[in-house]
């Protein structure tokens, strides 16, 4: 509870446990891959992400040199953030057999982009999150299984359906709080959320606020 999450305000909810909120940019560093399911691609992604924050890496430097190589140096440790993100798009071309994700930790509000050690593990990259509004349903148990995600997925859109709203065309984002590997699940809080517009989120304000 005590792990900085990013920033980000209320603009309305439904009172089924989804509400709109706005979110301030953050930095996230991130592995992006194709996998057969999202346990394997957050399991994967946590671990090196994980490795990352916790001292594979170098210090930024601006000479050339230090861009290319990937050497080890002095490395930093960074603390912890909530929530472990994973991002979900279905391809088009291999949909049901092969998805891309991206697993991914909000960097400190402390760290500007320039200021970030440089990954060793070419497989982390650093990109910078611009503000946005998400729709999110919170719940709480173990981590969702994809059939649970697209369920409550569905129950987001149904929902922004009959306040006549819609959601942005897009990936859909899973948000655990907790230790994956030592939190009971009974304690785990989860989340699923989609895109939405500013318009939207505006239309939701005067409505629910």
């Amino acid at each position: 509870e005590g792990l900085e999450k990013p920033r980000y305000t209320i603009v309305g909810s439904f009172g089924n446990g989804i509400e709109i909120r706005k979110y301030q940019p953050y930095i996230v560093a991130e592995v992006r891959s194709r996998e057969s399911s999202m346990k394997k691609a957050t399991s994967s992604g946590f671990r090196q992400v994980a490795g990352y924050i916790f001292g594979k890496n170098k210090p930024r430097r601006s000479s050339i040199y230090s861009l290319l190589s990937r050497s080890s140096g002095p490395a930093s440790k960074m603390k912890m953030t909530a929530p472990v993100r994973t991002e979900m798009k279905t391809s088009s071309s291999v949909a049901k057999l092969q998805e891309e994700y991206s697993t991914s930790f909000v960097m400190g509000s402390k760290y500007e982009m320039g200021e970030l050690p440089v990954p060793l593990n070419k497989n982390v990259t650093l990109r910078r999150i611009p503000g946005h509004f998400l729709a999110v349903k919170r719940f709480s148990g173990p981590p969702p299984t994809e059939e649970k995600v697209e369920t409550y997925k569905a129950e987001i859109l149904d929902t922004l359906s009959k306040n006549g709203l819609s959601a942005s065309k897009g990936r859909t984002f899973v948000y655990q709080y907790h230790d994956p590997f030592a939190t009971p699940n009974f304690l785990r809080k989860n989340e699923v959320a989609v895109a939405v517009s500013d318009k939207v989120a505006s239309a939701v304000e005067k409505i629910r606020k």
